[in-house]
């Protein structure tokens, strides 16, 4: 299953405990997932609910893929007040606070999706997601391994919880996330790139270089890829070729 995004964002996340250029590459770093709303084919959606109710959501949901979060968060609320059993209500109310920054917001409203319809994935991911933006990486990881388990051939939360590990230094838990994320889907160049970075922290530079490469094959455009690439092949003692790759992350950095 492949969650969707209300928007897109840079796949970029930042974190200090990666040394070399750039960052680590992650599905879903500066905002949440969440799914299309098809009132007609959602479960938890009864036939005794107003039509308005359904035409609520259609609106707010609208409202947020316009990039009008405000005004979503009212049109949601409004669909709350009328039904506050609503998980989905709840959960697109959540991803517009995470959108906006709130997290804690976003945090609190799925919560209280996850009481109504308790074991649902997106839900999860997004909470898990959420926490990942405060103090609170156990609680993040544990959403995330939650999703897992729930729905195995997801890619996005091995990806997130594979940088939430390598944030804590525990780079064998991030690879095997990253190895299950390419068995799903074997040409991920963020995968490969960020696999290669965690070989780097473990100090193999040989699987380290293969999975740049690989990452370059897949995704020409990835800059990190090549300035990752040069350091190490600096490192390695080849300097030429260290600094074309440093000349081509540059242009595509201007790009």
């Amino acid at each position: 299953m492949q969650y969707q995004c209300l928007k897109r964002v840079a796949f970029f996340l930042s974190t200090t405990l990666m040394i070399t250029v750039g960052s680590i590459v992650t599905a879903q770093t500066t905002r949440a997932i969440t799914i299309a709303v098809n009132a007609t084919n959602r479960e938890d959606v009864g036939n005794s609910l107003d039509i308005d109710v359904n035409s609520l959501l259609e609106q707010a949901q609208s409202q947020a893929e316009q990039g009008e979060l405000e005004s979503a968060i009212s049109t949601y609320t409004q669909v709350i007040q009328a039904d506050d059993n609503n998980a989905d209500a709840y959960l697109y109310r959540g991803v517009a606070h995470h959108d906006l920054g709130a997290y804690q917001r976003a945090i609190d409203d799925f919560s209280i999706a996850l009481q109504i319809r308790p074991n649902h994935a997106e839900t999860l991911y997004n909470r898990g997601e959420a926490y990942s933006h405060t103090p609170l990486i156990n609680e993040a990881i544990a959403d995330l391994t939650q999703a897992i388990e729930l729905e195995p051939d997801t890619v996005q939360p091995y990806m997130d919880r594979s940088v939430l590990f390598a944030s804590i230094g525990q780079f064998p838990k991030a690879l095997d996330d990253l190895n299950k994320v390419l068995e799903i889907v074997p040409d991920s160049a963020n995968a490969y790139y960020n696999r290669g970075k965690g070989y780097i922290e473990l100090g193999n530079s040989d699987l380290a270089l293969t999975d740049f490469n690989r990452a370059i094959q897949f995704s020409p455009d990835l800059a990190e890829a090549y300035g990752n690439r040069g350091i190490l092949l600096y490192q390695l003692g080849s300097t030429s070729a260290a600094a074309g790759q440093t000349h081509t992350k540059l242009s595509l950095t201007k790009e």
